[in-house]
Order: structure tokens, then C-alpha cells, then sequence
């Protein structure tokens, strides 16, 4: 009997520690400290911002990245007929050239945020639990506010990853799957995979600062 209120402890005490991590790691909570976080490096940095655009991509890569599951969503977006069919090459690659299209996209509208105000909504969970949606208002300086949903999807180590963003009713990895199916049963997917990685490499050498880009030539 010892020994097996022992056991019972014990198992209580895991039980207790589980639901605790479970709490701790409410997205709604986590995604307010990470737009803290990224709110203060921005406001604080304004100017850097706006002249360097490395130091933009990194705090995406630093603040936002991290909170993404880039293969969970690369799925989404291929599917699952061009992910079955995908060498692992090809996925990684996929992968890489996705998460550079992000960075170059939202690194260019960071200047913008002059600390608008950020509210999210309570966390709402799928029945079994492993799924989520935390929704977000952002209020402009003029105009309507801005709904911005995150939906998220739970980890083996209890913590949660976005695997969606839907802007104003509008799915991201929805719009990005339409938009890169298509074009792989156009051209296929090697191909698809050239032209993304062409368009992040233009889209770098845009952002770059020299003087050819200042003055159009090399004179």
C-alpha cells in the first residue's frame, strides 16, 4: 500500500507539473510577450530599420521565425501530393527559399508600426486540444481595426507553433498553396523552386544599399 500511494504521488506530481507547463504556455500569453518584445526593439530602432535592411530580417528571423512551423506549413502550402512527391532536397529547399520570402515580406513593413495598439483575445481550443486560435485587433491610426487570427498547433514538448496566419478572413497558407500548386503543375516543381529562389535574390538585391542603387549606374 506504500508503495503504491508512492506511485500515486508521484504520478500526481507529474500530472500537476503537465498542467502547470500547459498553462504556462497558453499562446495567447507567449504571443503577447513576443510582440512586446519585438514592439520595444522596433520602436527603439526606428532608423536602423528603415536603412538596414539585414537588421530588419533579423528580428523577424529573432522574434518571429521561431514561433512558426515552417515544415508543418510548407506541407500545407505544397500538399500532400507535392510533398509525397518531393525529394528531401527539394523539401528543405522549399523550406529555406519560403522562410526567405517571409523575411524579405514582413521585414519591409516594420518601419510602419509606430506603436499602434495590439489586443488579443482568449485562447480558443480545438476539442481534443492540440489546436488553437488567438485572435488579435490591431487599431490603426486611422481607419477600421485590423483582425488578425493565428492559428497554432501544440508540440511533443507542449509548446505552441503558428501554422497559419488568416488576415481579415484571409489564409496565408491558403493563399501561398494556391498560388505555388498552380505554378508547380504549370511548370513543376524544380522549376518552382528556381523562380522562388530568383525572386529572393532580387528581392535582396533590392534592399541592399550602394551607390549603384542611389544613383542607377556605376559612374
Amino acid at each position: 500500500m506504500k508503495h503504491l500511494a508512492s506511485k500515486a504521488l508521484i504520478a500526481l506530481t507529474f500530472l500537476t507539473y503537465s498542467l502547470s507547463s500547459l498553462a504556462f504556455e497558453d499562446p495567447k500569453i507567449h504571443l503577447e510577450t513576443v510582440t512586446q518584445k519585438i514592439s520595444t526593439e522596433i520602436l527603439n530602432n526606428k532608423e536602423k530599420i528603415k536603412t538596414d535592411s539585414e537588421y530588419a530580417k533579423s528580428l523577424i528571423r529573432d522574434y518571429l521565425l521561431p514561433e512558426v512551423d515552417s515544415e508543418y506549413m510548407a506541407k500545407r502550402i505544397l500538399g500532400k501530393t507535392y510533398w509525397t512527391q518531393a525529394t528531401a532536397e527539394q523539401r528543405e529547399k522549399f523550406i529555406k527559399e519560403f522562410i526567405g520570402l517571409l523575411l524579405n515580406s514582413y521585414s519591409k513593413g516594420l518601419a510602419n508600426y509606430d506603436g499602434q495598439p495590439i489586443t488579443y483575445d482568449d485562447t480558443q481550443y480545438s476539442k481534443s486540444g492540440n489546436l488553437a486560435n488567438v485572435r488579435s485587433t490591431i487599431q490603426p491610426n486611422e481607419g477600421e481595426p485590423i483582425i488578425i487570427d493565428y492559428r497554432l498547433k501544440v508540440q511533443p514538448d507542449e509548446t505552441w507553433l503558428v501554422t497559419d496566419v488568416i488576415i481579415e478572413g484571409v489564409s496565408m497558407a491558403k493563399s501561398y498553396a494556391n498560388q505555388y500548386r498552380e505554378q508547380i503543375s504549370k511548370v513543376g516543381l524544380e522549376e518552382t523552386l528556381k523562380q522562388l529562389e530568383a525572386e529572393n535574390q532580387r528581392a535582396k538585391e533590392a534592399t541592399e544599399i550602394s551607390d549603384v542603387n542611389e544613383t542607377g549606374d556605376n559612374s
